[in-house]
């Protein structure tokens, strides 16, 4: 199986986690037809939007939290969900703060501050307010560090502080994280993971090359 997107893509990277933190690789491709927009893609994803599985069997599967889910269930190794139901819901209530409050207030700052798709003052700042408040419920949720074999909450969250990371000389988003000392202090800590550190560096490289394309 193979997933198509690209690896600059938190999202992709979540589903890369999910598969490496289990101990398997999945393979990334760029969507048939070359674009998301394309009908080739469109075919395969409803929503229009990477990652989407493809698995062995020619069958798709869309949306990174249930691409993880399927990984999780699927594949052997280490299970990415705690064993105690009240565990597995604090790992849930992570998922869902880095990407109902971090990823959803990243994405206008994308569009319209990195990739300069219109002037949407109040947009942005709007996702600037969402990111601060997603960033306070985390400062008192969040663990030390992503844990020894991450959870599907790492998965998540490595991903999404990365690309705040990732953007900052662009859009100034690095420095409300850095005012929250836990979740800084956990991101410092993913960047000496194995795991987290590869999603890292390879959003890194995937977001040069983005940004080199459209110099070019």
């Amino acid at each position: 199986m193979h997933i198509y997107g690209s690896t600059a893509s938190p999202f992709v990277q979540r589903a890369l986690m999910a598969a490496r933190a289990k101990g398997h690789e999945i393979g990334v491709q760029p969507p048939p037809g070359g674009a998301m927009q394309s009908p080739e893609f469109r075919a395969i994803s409803p929503m229009g939007r990477v990652p989407v599985l493809e698995l062995d069997s020619g069958q798709h599967l869309c949306e990174s939290a249930a691409i993880v889910g399927y990984v999780d269930d699927a594949l052997d190794g280490p299970a990415l969900l705690p064993g105690d139901a009240l565990d597995r819901a604090r790992v849930r209530e992570l998922e869902s703060l880095a990407v109902g409050e971090i990823g959803v207030g990243l994405r206008p700052i994308m569009l319209h501050v990195v990739f300069r798709r219109g002037d949407a003052p109040d947009v942005v700042a709007a996702a600037r307010a969402t990111i601060a408040h997603g960033l306070d419920a985390l400062e008192r949720l969040i663990p030390d560090g992503p844990a020894a074999t991450p959870t599907r909450a790492d998965c998540a969250l490595v991903p999404m502080l990365a690309l705040a990371r990732l953007i900052d000389p662009a859009a100034g988003t690095w420095a409300a994280v850095a005012a929250h000392e836990r979740v800084a202090n956990y991101f410092a800590r993913a960047l000496l993971h194995p795991v987290a550190r590869r999603s890292i560096d390879e959003m890194e490289t995937g977001f040069a090359a983005i940004l080199a394309r459209m110099a070019g």
